[in-house]
């Protein structure tokens, strides 16, 4: 690994888009079920992400509070509930209770079919 001093500060390469560093662990808040978007809160542990937070990635797994999970941010989720109507190749959004949305502001993906989302954070 190589580390790089700026300004007193050292960083060590960790990965890059062409190695497979899109997983990140961390400590979960809440309970977060499989397929959840996925923010950090304040205290840096990972709560389901809302239209007013910035997204990270996608569980994996499902978790409960305290426990560690996976969180990808480049991967294919698939609604299995009521139908989420997404138009095939329209941008798709966080919204409410780590879930997605054809509209909002922060931009999680591009949707693959009506219920199928390829996430690009």
């Amino acid at each position: 690994m190589l580390n790089v001093a700026y300004n007193e500060v050292k960083y060590r390469f960790i990965a890059s888009s062409h190695l497979d560093g899109s997983i990140v662990n961390l400590v979960t808040g809440v309970d977060i079920p499989e397929g959840a978007v996925v923010s950090i809160n304040s205290a840096g542990l990972a709560i389901l992400a809302t239209a007013s937070t910035i997204p990270v990635g996608v569980a994996r797994f499902a978790r409960k509070a305290g426990t560690m999970l996976a969180v990808d941010e480049s991967c294919i989720i698939e609604n299995k509930g009521t139908s989420l109507a997404l138009t095939p190749g329209t941008a798709v959004f966080a919204s409410a209770a780590g879930a997605v949305a054809g509209s909002g502001t922060n931009k999680v993906g591009v949707a693959l079919t009506a219920n199928k989302v390829k996430i690009s954070i």
